[in-house]
């Protein structure tokens, strides 16, 4: 469903919302038990806020009251300050007195009396309850409308991360594939070129950047060997390398043999020095 749709269908469901709330409005002054359902929860919501705004009055008049009576016991210790301090037997009985009144008022707090708080009329408690309902449906439309469109939002990010993820490993896997496949032509190429220039392949220069064949080269780790191959490593002697010399003594070309020199004939010294026999 595309973004366009969505918000014609939420248009749609908001507009046809309004009717259904007047035809909830209407059935709640024209059926009984609804009208009853109204009239009760309209009074309840009344009571609760008649109560609150009392509640804040009476604070706002307590802090009035107490600050007016702060002010005039100020102005009362200020009269008597003025006044002279030697008092007669009758003024110091009627202080007394009005002490202890004082005292009795100060200990006895009277609770603040509970208002009473006057019930709607049954016309007006049927609309409050009905306007309340078509509200409150209106209300729980546009909520439920707004919660759709963000987790179908949410699910539609997701949804790309995720297929983005997939195209990035598809783009890596073939990334890797195209490398391997131009580092086997690299080898096939520079073993074609030693051949020709009869040069090892190790001495000629590589085809492909660094960047794509080092990770090639990089030595894998090597396994560690495990406990009985390491004991046995002590007890193995390293072999002649018999092999060794006769591998490269048949790689290696033999001169070739010569016949050796014979030594050139020389007359028999040993005859001549013999003197000859006399005759």
């Amino acid at each position: 469903m595309s973004s366009i749709t969505l918000k014609l269908s939420s248009l749609v469901i908001r507009t046809l919302s309004k009717p259904i709330a007047n035809q909830i409005k209407a059935q709640a002054r024209e059926h009984e038990r609804f009208r009853r359902i109204c009239v009760s929860f309209a009074q309840t919501v009344h009571r609760i806020d008649m109560r609150l705004r009392l509640g804040l009055l009476q604070n706002t008049a307590a802090l009035e009251k107490q600050a007016a009576r702060e002010a005039a016991e100020a102005h009362a210790k200020k009269i008597k300050l003025q006044t002279p301090t030697v008092k007669t037997e009758a003024q110091t009985k009627a202080d007394e007195l009005l002490k202890a009144k004082e005292k009795a008022a100060g200990g006895a707090v009277k609770a603040p009396p509970i208002p009473r708080i006057r019930p709607l009329s049954e016309g007006k408690a049927i609309d409050m309850g009905a306007n309340f309902i078509s509200e409150t449906f209106l209300f729980l439309v546009g909520g439920g409308l707004i919660i759709f469109e963000s987790f179908r939002s949410r699910r539609k990010e997701t949804s790309r991360r995720e297929d983005v993820a997939e195209r990035l490993a598809e783009l890596e896997e073939s990334e890797n594939a195209a490398r391997a496949a131009l580092i086997v032509l690299e080898k096939e190429v520079l073993r074609l070129q030693s051949q020709l220039e009869k040069r090892p392949v190790k001495e000629l220069k590589r085809v492909l950047p660094k960047e794509i064949w080092h990770v090639e080269e990089e030595p894998e780790p090597e396994p560690e060997p495990s406990l009985l191959a390491t004991i046995s490593s002590y007890f193995q002697w390293p072999k002649v390398g018999s092999d060794t010399t006769t591998t490269t003594t048949r790689l290696e070309p033999q001169p070739p043999q010569q016949a050796p020199a014979q030594a050139p004939s020389q007359p028999n010294v040993a005859a001549s020095s013999t003197p000859l026999p006399k005759k």
